[in-house]
């Protein structure tokens, strides 16, 4: 015999009844709750806007600790969700040493140094690979020469 049991929702078909200003109903009549910590993790909320910035920030990131076979795509992966995100850009250097995997520098470009910031305080010590115990752990830090592209770009003030 097939048993129908009652359903939660109520038979107006919509929510059940909670008062006006119930802020989790946000744009029907309550109030905002504010950005969730994951809405500021992506720098969708209030940010890093309480914290200065430190006077060497810029808005482009130098990132270390990214595997030598990593692709720009897999980091790009890792950086777009956050606001403010433009590009990143890899440079592999030849290793120090006779047989050793390539060196892999990292730069990350945002429209503004705090966007960058926000980025970084999410981002720092992130796991590249969490299913590899050896992973290195990113580590990043804002670069010192932003502006400073190799390929010939214009460098200096027009």
């Amino acid at each position: 015999m097939l048993r129908i049991s009652r359903s939660a929702r109520h038979m107006s078909g919509g929510m059940p009844s909670r008062p006006v200003d119930d802020p989790r109903i946000v744009g029907i009549g309550g109030m905002d709750p504010g950005p969730s910590a994951k809405d500021r993790a992506l720098g969708l909320g209030g940010g890093r806007s309480e914290v200065p910035l430190p006077p060497d920030a810029s808005s482009t990131l130098f990132v270390e600790g990214l595997p030598s076979d990593c692709s720009r795509r897999e980091v790009a992966h890792i950086f777009r969700p956050f606001v403010g995100y433009k590009e990143v850009r890899l440079v592999s250097k030849e290793s120090r040493h006779p047989g050793g995997d390539p060196l892999i520098l990292c730069f990350v470009d945002f429209v503004s140094p705090a966007h960058a910031a926000t980025a970084m305080d999410a981002l720092q010590g992130y796991r590249f690979d969490e299913h590899d115990r050896d992973s290195v752990k990113l580590r990043l830090q804002f670069a010192r020469y932003p502006g400073a592209r190799s390929g010939g770009g214009h460098r200096g003030k027009r």
